[in-house]
């Protein structure tokens, strides 16, 4: 779905209250805004609380938002504030549960072992950079947005953006030269 697309259900959800573009939105944007939002506060379930939130304040807010021109940009903003209001309010009250105990991901069929190993390392990777530097990365590589757009999301310079981004592959690019040529 493109942009013109999004605002186009975007104002139809404002202008008519449409709720078939409004789930149509929703259904487009919750996967990959639960990532982010897990990525911040940490685990998936607090990212799905998060977006399930933003999404019903902007419901409510619709016709206060209608003025909105990048719904994504919108929605990421919105979802990174009310994740750090999360993270604050974790460690406020410092509970530990079953919450933190993060379930195994769901295997994918592949076509290989080989690629799945590879893909299994590269997860692992990703997954060992700074919370940051993560957060950039699968903004910029898996999500598509531009460097500008991230900097204005996570209230960092476009600069910041792009160190991260350098960090990140620099990165990426030892633990694949370390699988072809591992140490023996």
């Amino acid at each position: 779905m493109g942009d013109a697309e999004v605002n186009t259900l975007w104002q139809s959800v404002c202008g008519a209250d449409d709720q078939s573009a409004f789930r149509m939105l929703f259904d487009y944007f919750y996967n990959r805004l639960v990532c982010f939002a897990a990525d911040l506060a940490g685990s998936h379930e607090a990212g799905e609380e998060i977006v399930s939130d933003v999404f019903v304040q902007l419901w409510k807010n619709r016709r206060q938002t209608v003025g909105v021109i990048r719904l994504k940009t919108y929605l990421y903003t919105a979802v990174r504030h009310r994740s750090y209001n999360y993270i604050r309010d974790q460690q406020r009250h410092r509970w530990l549960g079953l919450d933190s105990i993060e379930e195994p991901a769901e295997p994918t069929q592949q076509p290989s072992l080989e690629w799945k190993e590879l893909q299994q390392q590269l997860d692992a990777a990703v997954g060992r950079l700074s919370p940051q530097c993560r957060t950039v990365f699968r903004m910029v590589r898996e999500e598509g947005f531009k460097y500008k757009e991230v900097a204005a999301i996570l209230d960092v310079s476009p600069r910041t953006v792009e160190t991260q981004l350098v960090r990140a592959v620099a990165r990426l690019r030892e633990v694949l030269q370390t699988m072809q040529h591992p140490v023996r």
